[in-house]
């Protein structure tokens, strides 16, 4: 091929990378990160607290004078960054290939790589992190130690995570001999202040949960992310779409190049100093602070695909044949993912646009907005035009040593809240400084929820009204009328709330718990919150931890009082009627509490019933009736009692209210609804009715097979619905 065609497809396949990288690029909202970038840029250049070096918000900040903080405009700078690294990995590997058929295919490869390309699309440092290191492979390669020690200092300050390329970039300059000892220590002596104020914010700020690093997570995170393929844990494509070929496809062809590649002294230099190294260094310093994402590896992601691009280079010479088969099993990997982070985005990034726009068109004038947790100000204050929220609490950035409990969050509400009707609570990140919804029960007390909105990235809007504010009691046991029930040790159950009135059956029961801790608890206390009719028949739980996932009773502090909100919901199908709330808080096998509540009455629900479930094709089929699932819940057992939900549909007039089921020997005859067994149902109606059964005594696989009727009716044949594989 003439150079002149060489070049053109190189020109093309930058524009690719750059297409790729600026299509729909202001169609998600700004994340959470990536409006806290907006704000510090806009405000303060650098926060001393935060764990990431200034250079990045300052150069965001001259760019926003030039562009605005639109959605588009301000990621343009991540992909600009982006693009420039596709060039430089390219020249880095055609200068080491010394052929055009090996800068082409560095360009395709990194013009593609959803890593890179998920990256490049977010107002964040990690892009212009890779277009750092990217230079200093092409230094590396071009021995241009100027420019090596240029790139290496102005990614110390744009992401401490360079520091871990420092040991690699010093062992490849070195190699040169004495005249390079002025140049490595002139990176040294530039990289120590970095590192002294990385050290400095590692042992100080709380923004990591205490522990270890665990290798099985590392491992998790890397698999969800697709092998680096994506900036979030559990980013996985759509459903149907060819993940796990496309994942085995791309390992294949990634593991060939990477093997070709190997063999040149140069990349096999570069893959040791450059990603494996820098790899360790990093996993090390995190050994002790348990987080770990994809995107801290953005520099050492460099270091190994360079030797790829080269094997496949190598291959594409030798064997030209073998070009479309690794293109097609290349476009397999790669397909699925980008479906996701050119079209999808916007379902997984924090939706503060929506959420921010929601409450300031609905928010009433004497309504207050609070959010939890507080350090999320930056990205609620981007998109905000006419509030100013209450932090709860007011952390300039993330600290899981601050979780609220009652004696924290009451008197800010009590200052913040005189004369308002209301308030809507924004939670993001609550999971960290509110496990336990003290805040959601704290206003749960002084009013009622009357609304929720849910937006993607994990994002709730509440909304609570009051007639008129009433000050939460600076002692909490007022709250609930007497001092408390000791259930353990070192617990007392101070109470409980429940909403009056009737509640409709597709919203979630809400049950407000006070608890006082006297001294240390032991890990694990978990609470199970229970939905049940007053003949007994369970139709909801809800079991979790005491105080919420991320803050187990052992970190709670004593002597505390802590006010919890646990929500239960109804079973799809659910009747109308009275029913009895039921608490138990349990450790293990240990018992604690098992409290019966104040009965509640559920009315039919606002809307109709909607699940996919009910659409699918019918699993067995009378006249007028269709089965269309099955639900075991649990997990069968020889001997031992299992719950059995069926999912009917009503498409005419049956000719039976009674159904039998049989797993083996074992067999039931009962009304459809146990709850309702004499209604007869009608066309257009969906159920989902439980029941209990029984396994056999001897394991194996059986057939859950269903029939309509009584024993007594012999039209209604048996039907096999479902397999039920019995364990010991």
């Amino acid at each position: 091929m003439k150079r002149g065609l060489w070049t053109a497809l190189s020109l093309i396949l930058l524009g690719l990378a750059f297409g790729l990288r600026v299509y729909r690029l202001g169609a998600a909202s700004f994340w959470y990160d990536e409006a806290f970038s907006i704000d510090l840029a806009r405000n303060q250049v650098w926060q001393p607290l935060e764990a990431h070096p200034p250079l990045f918000y300052l150069a965001l900040r001259l760019w926003m004078t030039l562009t605005g903080p639109s959605e588009f405009a301000a990621r343009f700078l991540s992909a600009l960054a982006g693009t420039l690294t596709v060039a430089l990995f390219a020249a880095a590997v055609a200068r080491i290939g010394r052929s055009p058929i090996a800068r082409t295919v560095a360009l395709g490869l990194a013009a593609t790589l959803p890593f890179w390309i998920w990256e490049s699309r977010e107002t964040r440092m990690y892009a212009m992190l890779g277009l750092w290191t990217a230079l200093v492979l092409y230094g590396v390669v071009r021995d241009a130690p100027r420019l090596i020690l240029f790139a290496a200092l102005a990614g110390i300050y744009t992401h401490y995570a360079m520091l871990w390329m420092v040991p690699g970039i010093l062992i490849l300059g070195l190699r040169h001999g004495p005249s390079r000892i002025p140049w490595a220590a002139a990176l040294l002596a530039g990289a120590i202040p970095g590192a002294l104020h990385a050290l400095w914010v590692g042992s100080t700020q709380g923004a990591f949960w205490p522990g270890t690093l665990d290798l099985g997570r590392i491992l998790m995170t890397l698999w969800q992310a697709q092998g680096l393929q994506a900036r979030m844990a559990g980013f996985v494509p759509p459903d149907g779409s060819p993940w796990i070929p496309g994942l085995i496809a791309g390992a294949g062809v990634a593991g060939t190049g990477l093997a070709l590649g190997l063999r040149r002294r140069t990349a096999r230099s570069m893959f040791l100093a450059m990603s494996l190294l820098p790899l360790m260094v990093g996993l090390g310093l995190l050994y002790r602070s348990p987080k770990f994402h994809p995107h801290y590896f953005i520099g050492a992601a460099a270091g190994f695909w360079l030797p790829i691009a080269l094997g496949w280079a190598d291959a594409v010479r030798r064997a030209r044949g073998a070009f479309l088969p690794a293109l097609a099993a290349w476009g397999l990997f790669v397909l699925p993912a980008l479906n996701w982070t050119l079209v999808h985005a916007e379902q997984v990034k924090d939706d503060w646009r929506s959420a921010v726009r929601t409450v300031e068109a609905r928010k009433g004038s004497e309504e207050a907005v609070v959010l939890v947790s507080g350090f999320a100000l930056p990205a609620y204050r981007v998109y905000a035009r006419a509030t100013t929220p209450i932090p709860l609490p007011a952390d300039p950035v993330v600290d899981v040593r601050h979780v609220l409990d009652y004696e924290a969050a009451a008197p800010v509400l009590n200052r913040a809240l005189v004369g308002t009707r209301g308030a809507w609570l924004v939670q993001w990140g609550d999971e960290i400084n509110d496990p336990a919804q003290v805040v959601a029960a704290a206003l749960d007390w002084i009013g009622d929820e009357i609304e929720t909105f849910a937006f993607a990235g994990g994002l709730r809007v509440r909304h609570f009204v009051w007639g008129e504010f009433h000050p939460l009691p600076e002692e909490p046991e007022a709250l609930f009328g007497h001092p408390g029930q000791p259930i353990g040790p070192n617990l007392i159950w101070l109470g409980y709330g429940l909403p009056g009135g009737t509640l409709s059956a597709d919203r979630p029961l809400s049950v407000i718990a006070g608890w006082r801790t006297t001294g240390p608890l032991p890990a694990g206390l978990r609470v199970s919150l229970r939905l049940e009719r007053e003949d007994g028949t369970l139709w909801g739980q809800w079991d979790g931890a005491l105080g919420g996932e991320t803050w187990d009773t052992a970190r709670w502090p004593w002597p505390r009082v802590i006010l919890a909100r646990y929500g239960v919901e109804a079973q799809v199908g659910t009747p109308p009627g009275r029913y009895r709330p039921r608490l138990v808080v349990y450790q293990g096998d240990s018992v604690w509490l098992a409290a019966q509540l104040n009965p509640v009455d559920l009315a039919p629900p606002q809307k109709p019933y909607q699940d996919p479930r009910w659409e699918k094709s019918p699993r067995a089929q009378w006249p007028g009736l269709a089965l269309t699932h099955v639900d075991l819940e649990g997990e069968p057992r020889a001997c031992q009692p299992l719950t059995l939900a069926l999912w009917w549909r009503v498409d005419g007039t049956p000719a039976s209210n009674q159904v039998r089921l049989r797993v083996g020997e074992a067999r039931i005859t009962e009304p459809w609804n146990l709850a309702q067994p004499d209604r007869a149902w009608g066309p257009g109606e969906q159920w989902r009715t439980r029941h209990s059964l029984r396994m056999p005594c001897a394991p194996g696989r059986y057939a859950l097979e269903v029939a309509l009727g009584g024993e007594e009716d012999s039209w209604g044949m048996w039907q096999t619905a479902a397999t039920v594989e019995v364990r010991p």
